[in-house]
């Protein structure tokens, strides 16, 4: 269900296990070969298709999506735009606060993994109350869990991303095949101080997107939307949710 859709009398009458959905990602530079809404149409897609597999048993509800975020690592290219994380963390607070207004559970898409943002999502998680939330799309990327097999150095803009162009925005991905591979080092606390231009990602990715294929996209956005349905289960059964590694919480704390 579109909740843009519904009168308030749909919104009245919906089971109380109704999982609400909201995609939240913003725009911003991923390479020449990628549209600034990649992490935001990505987050969307994985978003419609949790729902599919989900609504012959439950019900599913999905939120006006938003393109909003913090790419700290990015701002220095034309197009993106970053906003400051304790603004992000204070808007998803007051969205997250209305949906508690409405429903019981919240699942939230996020395809961008700069840590300002995921500051911004979990700190906002944190301090809602009366709701229970599940981000599962971080968790899985810092455990290096998400995708269906391991590619070192493959961060951003890179073969994983652009296959996931290939297979789901194909008409928005340029000359992937022409882009050279580049390799710069983003792990670590220098990804909470610099920009990838500063670190030497001059085009805006890290990694080899001519390496990218439409199979691996398929593969890709069916391992996150496993993810995202298991998740949902764990809501409602009251499981494990994923949470984000001792090491990135660690990391979070220095974001200023």
């Amino acid at each position: 269900m579109d909740y843009a859709a519904l009168s308030w009398q749909d919104v009245e009458q919906l089971d109380e296990d109704t999982i609400f959905f909201l995609s939240v990602s913003p725009m911003e530079a991923h390479g020449p070969h990628l549209p600034l809404g990649t992490d935001f149409y990505v987050a969307r897609a994985v978003e419609q298709r949790t729902m599919q597999r989900l609504e012959a048993e439950h019900s599913v509800v999905s939120l006006p999506s938003l393109p909003l975020g913090a790419c700290r690592m990015a701002r220095d290219f034309p197009g993106s735009m970053s906003m400051d994380w304790r603004t992000l963390r204070d808007v998803l607070v007051e969205q997250f606060s209305l949906v508690a207004d409405v429903g019981s559970y919240l699942m939230v898409l996020s395809f961008h993994m700069d840590l300002h943002h995921v500051k911004a999502v979990h700190a906002a998680m944190q301090k809602t109350r009366g709701l229970t939330i599940c981000e599962p799309l971080s968790p899985h990327f810092f455990r290096g869990t998400l995708w269906p097999s391991a590619d070192e150095g493959e961060v951003h803009a890179d073969m994983k991303e652009t296959s996931l162009g290939l297979a789901l925005f194909p008409e928005l991905v340029r000359d992937w095949r022409a882009q050279p591979p580049v390799h710069v080092d983003l792990d670590g606390p220098s990804a909470l101080y610099h920009t990838m231009r500063e670190l030497g990602a001059e085009q805006g990715y890290v990694g080899s997107p001519s390496k990218a294929t439409r199979e691996y996209g398929d593969a890709f956005f069916e391992r996150m939307t496993d993810i995202c349905v298991d998740a949902a289960e764990a809501m409602l059964t009251g499981d494990e949710l994923p949470g984000l590694p001792a090491r990135i919480r660690l990391l979070l704390r220095f974001v200023r």
